[in-house]
């Protein structure tokens, strides 16, 4: 796995997600908040903040599973919404995720085999052809521009256009 393309995954994940914990600091009562990046018919992925307390009443939890598990927990989820539901445990800490000051802290809980496996079950989700697992940065970033181009409205192109060649 290339380390740049790593690196650019787990950045533009915790960014991503750095939006939902902001958002999370102004919600009092709420415990579980779900992140969603994909949903389109039955195909859902999103990453979710649980407290192990929540978690514990999952069924069927392997004890594998549940022995990682800290206070407050990132979990990845991919589900197809009938046969299959993929979970990821991604990170966790002993206090709540509304506790971090910075994008750069969240990317220290990442446990990088998990993420990657949930970010590539994402993209498979999505029906892209960036293999994650494999791909170099300079062919990651070829794909990447590609699939954003195609899936802009004309009238950001133009801005996005800046933004490859800068």
């Amino acid at each position: 796995m290339d380390e740049n393309v790593v690196s650019q995954l787990k950045r533009g994940f915790a960014m991503d997600l750095w939006e939902t914990i902001r958002s999370a600091k102004g919600a009092k009562g709420e415990r579980v908040f779900r992140h969603t990046m994909f949903d389109q018919g039955e195909m859902m992925v999103f990453a979710a903040l649980f407290p192990k307390k929540e978690l514990l009443e999952f069924p069927d939890l392997e004890q594998n599973f549940v022995e990682r598990l800290k206070v407050f927990n990132l979990l990845g989820v991919a589900t197809d919404g009938k046969t299959t539901m993929d979970m990821f445990l991604l990170g966790g800490m002993n206090k709540p995720f509304t506790s971090l000051s910075s994008v750069e802290e969240l990317m220290k809980l990442f446990d990088e085999e998990p993420l990657m496996a949930f970010l590539d079950a994402y993209f498979r989700a999505r029906g892209s052809n960036i293999d994650i697992m494999t791909i170099s940065h300079d062919e990651f970033m070829k794909a990447v521009e590609r699939e954003v181009f195609a899936n802009t409205p004309m009238s950001e192109l133009s801005n996005l256009q800046k933004m490859f060649t800068n």
